[in-house]
């Protein structure tokens, strides 16, 4: 897209001038007779018209629009910002200019299914009209006149258009977990051996969307294969794409669902762009409204496309003169305000000149919302983030993107694409996630949790406040496993246990409010279950079949509900232990009926792997893991033969290492952690003293060392999960299965113990 300051008027000229190119192929058996530029029609004009057949169907159009059979030319730029009728289904790679923005009264019309039902809808936000029939699809965009396109669509004899807008899928405040749209069947029924559920793809986590390097976006999103060539071929990491908006101008062929997941698994990130009313095309006639309605067409459109919670939308906010400034940062601010409540991330790409300056400008003012991530169009050359308009400490900490050349055509692998050139320097976080299974949390404002089954066997909770007072409450319920929580958002939890009837059974925490115990009988009999969770409030579970020893699961989606029970097989002799890796990679392991060490893995935008075994037989114990920040996985485990700590490294982008002995003399199951900065596994020694092995900065192993303030122990040690630079908080049973914790916050060393109080059953 253009950076500079332009007015109208110029991108009319620039418009005429690709128009009388494009126009030039008139005589080109592309386009058929009587093709010439178009003009503007208002409201009132009725222009001379002309007949177009397409697959049993006439089409009265303006007859000074041309016609454009894609066949013939499937290269051809399908632009919605000019008047044209396009017939054919359009090329794969489209020879599309990447400045254009803007939409007019434009047509596609594409070979539909036979059997299609007719319907029509038009929707006011993203200025478009979608209609179908019997083998007929036609895609319809307009300006000022949707009265143009339903005579055109009318003369057809097609549906007249019904006005519809795009709603999210998702109401605010739901994306942390609240139980919104949770299928949960009404009948206390159980899933027998082989019943199997329909389950859903999982929402791409927010860090799809964050990269440091070189980006390029295009007007229309490019075809798988020219994705291929360029990941193999070019320096390019990150690619942004137009997910919609009233003034996006392209085809977007290539941008589907299956698209974003395969590049996602691919390796690519996004850059998700919105194009609605311009400022500068005088679009911006009620911003208080209509940004929060673009905000929701936005969120709709992220959503179907797999786009989940806490992912920064961008607003493309084309340069525009200094009479609009105010319009445009009430609309603005409006956006990200809209964007927050609906639970994703505010962007915005604008011109150095006119968006960012006058972003940067109030920054601090507290007059606008400021987005959480700025996209700024300087083309200076540059590789890097840097602008004169920002002052110190304006979108700081890795929020800024910059586009710093535009209207390149660049050839990799043999494909050419016309493209901006972008630099990325982007890591924004999200509260909430977590990366391996734990019965506890620290969250964000370093209060604890701690979950165990209690008095009564029912769920008991032990939570600790910022301040280090301990208090038990007893949550109710009926518990026949351990329980294990997850963070879905910055003080929102989700506990899961099995209940007496073999139910999965979960407890939420919304803020500071618990919602009834649900149970979730379609998922069938259950051991105990095991979960991890994605900062956007995508839950997995696992656990062992009750009927089998296969490997089950069952997910959460926001706004979608639970899916499950879902069979990933393998022959389990322990529990599940899921972990999963900051770049979205889940990886669940187990002890096999072999003795071996097995595991599943689902990559980001990807399937589930089928079982694979790793070796390391055999093995005296379940598994337990943690997820380096680089990617790389740990594995440890008690060894059958000696009864030490093993290891297996699983890094990124290597071959697993392993099996390590690490030594000591182990009773129960280790327990690995990263907490306070350091990596360490805890474990009960065969004499029910606390020992620890410590990683150090070169990677390298220490031995086994006794912590010295802990008591006698009569169960395995266990901790809280956590932020990396979190306090560490473990916790163990002691006489009389009392529940006891310490805490140790780097460089202070352990603190005393404390007795909780609450008796394990």
């Amino acid at each position: 897209m253009l950076p500079q300051r332009l007015s109208r008027v110029l991108r009319q000229i620039l418009a005429l001038t690709t128009w009388l190119a494009f126009g030039a192929a008139a005589a080109s058996p592309a386009f058929a007779a009587g093709a010439a530029r178009p003009g503007a029609h208002s409201p009132a004009t009725q222009p001379a018209m002309k007949f177009v057949r397409y697959h049993g169907y006439r089409f009265a159009v303006p007859r000074s629009w041309p016609v454009i059979r894609l066949s013939r030319s499937p290269d051809t730029c399908v632009r919605f910002d000019l008047h044209a009728v396009y017939l054919g289904t359009p090329g794969a790679n489209q020879n599309c200019p990447s400045w254009l923005v803007g939409t007019t009264e434009a047509l596609l019309i594409a070979p539909g299914a036979p059997s299609a039902q007719r319907s029509s809808v038009e929707d006011p936000v993203a200025r478009q009209i979608v209609t179908s029939a019997p083998g007929i699809r036609v895609t319809a965009t307009f300006d000022t006149s949707p009265g143009l396109v339903g005579s055109i669509l009318a003369s057809a004899r097609l549906s007249a258009p019904q006005v519809e807008t795009s709603a999210p899928a998702i109401a605010a405040g739901s994306a942390a977990g609240a139980g919104t749209g949770e299928a949960v069947s009404a009948r206390h029924e159980k899933a027998g051996p082989g019943v199997v559920f329909g389950h859903a793809s999982p929402e791409l986590p927010s860090v799809v969307a964050n990269d440091v390097g070189l980006g390029f976006d295009a007007c229309a999103t490019p075809s798988a294969a020219y994705m291929r060539a360029w990941r193999l071929h070019s320096p390019y990491r990150a690619v942004g794409i137009y997910i919609g908006g009233s003034d996006r101008a392209c085809d977007q062929q290539n941008l589907t669902p299956a698209w974003v997941r395969a590049e996602a698994a691919a390796g690519w990130r996004f850059v998700p762009m919105y194009v609605g009313p311009q400022a500068s095309f005088s679009q911006l006639s009620d911003p208080a409204r209509q940004a929060p309605a673009a905000a929701a067409d936005a969120v709709a459109d992220a959503q179907r496309l797999g786009f989940g919670p806490q992912t920064p939308l961008y607003y493309d906010m084309e340069a525009y003169p200094a009479g609009e400034t105010g319009p445009a940062l009430g609309f603005l601010s409006a956006w990200t305000n809209a964007l927050h409540r609906l639970g994703y991330r505010s962007g915005v790409y604008s011109s150095s000149e006119s968006g960012i300056a006058d972003l940067a400008q109030v920054y601090r003012s507290g007059r606008f919302a400021m987005p959480d991530a700025i996209f700024d169009a300087l083309w200076n050359g540059s590789k890097n983030v840097g602008d004169a308009v920002y002052r110190r400490g304006e979108w700081a900490d890795r929020r800024r993107l910059h586009q710093f050349s535009g209207n390149v055509l660049e050839t990799f692998g043999g494909d050419t694409i016309d493209i901006d050139q972008d630099y990325l320097d982007l890591a924004l976080t999200a509260a909430g996630g977590t990366a391996q299974a734990a019965p506890g949390a620290i969250l964000d404002d370093a209060s604890t949790s701690v979950f165990y089954a209690g008095a009564g066997h029912h769920l008991w909770e032990e939570s600790k406040s910022a301040s280090g007072a301990w208090s038990a409450v007893n949550l109710g319920g009926d518990l026949t496993s351990p329980p294990s929580v997850v963070q879905t958002g910055r003080s929102d939890l989700a506990v899961f246990y099995r209940s007496t009837t073999g139910d999965l059974v979960v407890r939420r925490r919304s803020g500071s409010r618990w919602l009834p115990a649900q149970a979730l009988p379609q998922m069938g009999y259950v051991t105990g279950p095991a979960a991890v969770a994605q900062p956007n409030g995508v839950i997995d579970v696992f656990w062992a079949g009750h009927y089998d020893r296969h490997l089950w699961h069952a997910q959460f989606n926001p706004g979608q509900g639970w899916s499950g029970p879902q069979p990933l097989l393998g022959s389990l002799a322990s529990p599940p232990y899921p972990v999963e890796s900051r770049g979205g990679l889940i990886q669940v392991f187990w002890e096999g009926t072999d003795r071996r060490l097995w595991r599943v893995a689902r990559p980001i935008g990807g399937g589930w792997t089928a079982p694979q075994s790793l070796g390391m037989a055999p093995m005296g114990g379940p598994p337990h893991a943690v997820a380096q920040p680089d990617g790389e996985v740990d594995v440890f485990w008690r060894g059958a033969i000696p009864r030490s700590i093993w290891a297996a490294f699983i890094p990124a982008v290597s071959r697993v290492v392993g099996p390590v002995n690490l030594g000591g003399q182990v009773s129960g199951e280790p327990w690995p952690v990263i907490a306070a900065g350091v990596e360490r596994v805890f474990f009960r020694s065969e004499n029910g003293q606390l020992f620890e092995l410590q990683r150090g900065r070169a990677g390298n192993w220490g031995a086994a060392e006794r912590v010295g303030t802990i008591g006698h122990l009569t169960s395995a040690p266990f901790a809280a999960t956590g932020a990396s630079n979190a306090p560490l908080e473990l916790f163990w049973t002691g006489a009389a299965a009392r529940l006891w914790s310490a805490t140790l916050t780097a460089p202070g060393g352990w603190r005393r113990p404390v007795d909780l109080g609450g008796v394990v059953q």
